[in-house]
């Protein structure tokens, strides 16, 4: 299988995006040496650089920073669980300027104690900024951790969304910050 990445350019720092037989799958905050390491790790094989034949992809990643528009082509979550996958899809679903909780994401899979299960399915999240995982939040509105840079960076990322952080003991969110969830 032809892994090949490229290197963009965004606000919080260089990505490295992944693409496996042509199909985004994995992103990685760092520099090119790192995240050569990370990627040969979770696939088992050496990428090369492919500046030219990905930059439509990069192009629309890069958007993702500049105009908040939506990666829309093809992403692969092949190495996944089926429930690591059905988190990342309603993770997906969440708006921009919006954050919802970790058992929020339970409760929305049908598991509502399984906020820990959650969380430990959005550390393994391997596209993130595409998956939007730094929408997601404790409970008690405290930001909580972020794999992909840690909490400065989540917390940059939801204020440069509209999301209202407040400071105090821990960094949180400044308003409520999930709907109701209906019954029937």
């Amino acid at each position: 299988m032809t892994h090949q990445f490229t290197l963009i350019p965004t606000p919080i720092g260089t990505l490295c995006a992944l693409y496996t037989a042509g199909v985004l799958s994995h992103i990685a905050l760092g520099n090119e040496c790192d995240c050569l390491a990370r990627f040969n790790h979770q696939t088992g094989s050496n990428p090369f650089r492919a500046d030219a034949e990905l930059i439509a992809c990069s192009k629309q990643i890069s958007q993702l920073f500049t105009e908040h528009t939506p990666y829309s082509e093809p992403i692969s979550l092949a190495r996944l669980t089926p429930f690591q996958k059905g988190v990342l899809q309603i993770t997906a679903q969440i708006p921009i300027g919006e954050v919802r909780s970790y058992g929020f994401i339970a409760h929305a899979m049908g598991k509502p104690q399984a906020s820990r299960a959650v969380g430990s399915a959005l550390a393994k999240n391997p596209l993130p900024f595409v998956i939007p995982c730094h929408r997601v939040i404790r409970g008690d509105g405290v930001l909580g951790a972020y794999s992909a840079g840690g909490t400065a960076i989540k917390a940059r990322l939801l204020e440069w969304e509209g999301v209202k952080l407040k400071t105090g003991d821990k960094l949180s969110v400044a308003t409520p910050f999930e709907p109701a969830f209906k019954t029937l």
